[in-house]
């Protein structure tokens, strides 16, 4: 019986195994992780940029279309088109500021997929209408480009902070409440030994006269 037991434990899967191939499972993910970030943070980029053109559109009642998005001729500061688009995309870049913290949440990656938005953007719209030649588009991309760096590290850097804060009270609280237990370890052995010093020991039969047990 011990033998087939002792053969079943052996064919059971090693853990240390397991783990081993989770932990580099998990390493051949992380590109696949910021890869699949990079595209959420694109969708979610171009998203708010088509509602805030179309409504926009709807308010001002001229037609909305996508070469809104993805061309750079409409980009200008000479007509009142020009600066609404320009204006729009400055308010999208605020907007993605908050698409960077919900979703990267690092500091250290703010700016790395802020400059990659942007240079996704510039392959799109180079593909649409060409490779841009309007300054003002350029400077547009710039402005943008600079405010969700400085204000996506900001807030990314501000979130990982305060959970550092808040884990560190949670920590301290714990602490605090293992600390004033009554029921420590220490105390119950300590209890432990004063009562097994206070409590007399068996008298000795072997020292008792028989008459005396009679």
């Amino acid at each position: 019986m011990f033998e087939s037991f002792k053969s079943k434990y052996h064919s059971l899967p090693n853990l240390s195994k397991i783990g081993h191939s989770l932990d580099s499972l998990n390493s051949t993910l992380s590109p696949a992780r910021l890869f699949f970030q990079i595209v959420v943070l694109q969708v979610f980029y171009y998203l708010a940029a088509i509602v805030l053109f179309y409504f926009t559109a709807q308010l001002s009642g001229q037609t909305f279309s996508l070469n809104w998005c993805f061309s750079w001729e409409l980009v200008s500061w000479e007509n009142t088109l020009g600066l609404t688009l320009s204006a729009l995309w400055l308010f999208d870049s605020l907007i993605s500021v908050a698409f960077i913290t919900l979703i990267i949440g690092r500091s250290k990656l703010a700016w790395d997929f802020a400059i990659t938005v942007h240079l996704i953007n510039l392959g799109l719209v180079w593909l649409n209408s060409g490779f841009p030649k309007r300054i003002y588009w350029w400077l547009l991309q710039g402005c943008s480009c600079c405010i969700m760096i400085g204000l996506g590290t900001w807030t990314t850097r501000w979130k990982e902070l305060r959970e550092t804060f808040f884990d560190g009270i949670a920590d301290a609280e714990l602490g605090q409440a293992h600390h004033s237990s009554p029921f420590n370890a220490g105390d119950i052995t300590g209890s432990t030994t004063t009562t097994s010093a206070t409590t007399p020991d068996p008298p000795n039969i072997e020292n008792i006269p028989l008459k005396d047990l009679s």
